[in-house]
């Protein structure tokens, strides 16, 4: 399909998407736990590799065993955000704006909390990359994101936490192999991070290299937390205000990691109050799960909470679970992307008696269209057990492009 095609493509498929919303949502569960696949078809391994990150090292040197081997693959990753950004605003305006990024990414960064600008300093150094450039991938989930979180509770009181992490740059869409380049781009940068302290581990997460917040991660026995993006009519704003120097507000994916590394947070009701009372640079979704019956969560944020859906509630009205994908739950989904309806289908013909630990929930996880084009991975995580996976994903055959 050539460029002058494309956006008749583009508008076929929101076509299709509308005509498919039409029906009622249909379960269409794909059982395939453990995965089968060692690779993938894009020559990737299945299964996510593991990297240990040591808090008591230096911090500009923590990262350098993990992104040094991937300097090609994170350069890649950042050209295509630099070329998709000038394709919708313009190359002139985005070089203008790196070059004030030049200027200002040091204050910025020196905005993060803890010693992270650090470490993106010592990754920029062991890569070559500028520090500008791995800023903007720091801040990405601030602005595009589509994900599928569930926190799931069993007929035994077990507490089971999946998500989908699916990641894509509209509209950086390669017509010549029908996939998104952006995620292309993340699904060999996946990586699991073992963060230990004191030789002990602290967290994991599910992260790209180059990439030092957390959008995914678990303290075992303490609590497990994923993030899905939320849209508004004002989603930008605090990030451009944000850039241009006002700081009161927090940024999203390092406010979870200092939720995960902080020695005053030690269990569930410690990390939602402290998640819950952040506020943050914009609109979010923070998805929490404990290892006790009833403690799981969603956070709706604008800037503040908004709004809570948890878990204790969802039991008390009938459920056994609390999902978010990328929209209020409180509203319809909308007819191009709904993704809610299919899992809740999935999850009511499961029921709590067939969950089977991480099983049960993959399965739904893998099914389309929560298994879609921008889908890069699926982490499952429990946080009593001290359980935590994660796979590589690749959407085959016919799939939503989101």
């Amino acid at each position: 399909i050539n460029n002058a095609m494309a956006p008749r493509a583009l508008l076929l498929a929101c076509c299709l998407a509308f005509a498919a919303a039409r029906k009622p949502a249909q379960c269409k569960m794909h059982e395939d736990y453990p995965p089968t696949a060692k690779t993938l078809p894009s020559g990737e391994n299945k299964t996510v590799e593991w990297f240990v990150l040591d808090l008591d090292a230096p911090a500009q040197e923590r990262w350098t065993g993990l992104v040094k081997p991937r300097t090609e693959g994170i350069q890649n990753l950042v050209d295509v955000v630099v070329d998709v950004l000038k394709d919708i605003l313009g190359a002139k305006k985005v070089e203008s704006m790196l070059t004030i990024l030049d200027f200002t990414v040091g204050s910025n960064m020196k905005a993060w909390p803890n010693d992270y600008a650090e470490e993106v300093a010592g990754i920029a150094r062991a890569t070559g990359i500028h520090k500008s450039e791995l800023f903007l991938l720091q801040m990405a989930y601030e602005v595009w994101g589509l994900c599928t979180s569930m926190v799931v509770q069993d007929a035994d009181g077990e507490i089971w936490h999946g998500r989908n992490l699916d990641f894509g740059l509209f509209p950086a869409f390669n017509f010549t192999d029908m996939n998104w380049r952006l995620t292309d781009a993340l699904r060999p940068l996946v990586a699991n991070v073992d963060v230990r302290r004191a030789g002990k581990t602290l967290y994991y997460s599910t992260t790209y290299a180059g990439f030092t917040g957390v959008i995914t991660g678990m303290r075992p026995h303490a609590f497990s937390v994923s993030v899905d993006s939320r849209f508004d009519n004002k989603f930008d704003i605090g990030l451009v205000k944000w850039i241009l120097g006002d700081h009161t507000h927090h940024e999203l994916t390092f406010t979870v990691r200092q939720a995960l590394e902080s020695p005053a947070i030690s269990n569930y009701s410690d990390a939602f109050r402290f998640l819950n009372d952040s506020v943050l640079i914009g609109p979010s979704y923070i998805i929490l799960g404990g290892k006790a019956r009833g403690e799981g969560a969603v956070i709706s944020k604008e800037s503040a909470t908004i709004d809570v859906m948890d878990l204790g509630s969802a039991l008390r009205n009938g459920s056994f679970y609390v999902l978010e994908t990328n929209y209020d739950h409180w509203k319809e989904a909308p007819f191009f992307d709904d993704r809610r309806n299919p899992a809740k289908a999935c999850l009511d013909q499961l029921g709590p008696g067939n969950v089977k630990g991480f099983e049960g929930v993959f399965n739904v996880l893998n099914g389309k269209p929560n298994l879609n084009k921008l889908t890069t991975y699926t982490t499952l995580m429990s946080v009593k057990t001290g359980q935590y996976e994660a796979y590589r994903q690749y959407c085959e055959g016919l799939c939503s492009f989101w």
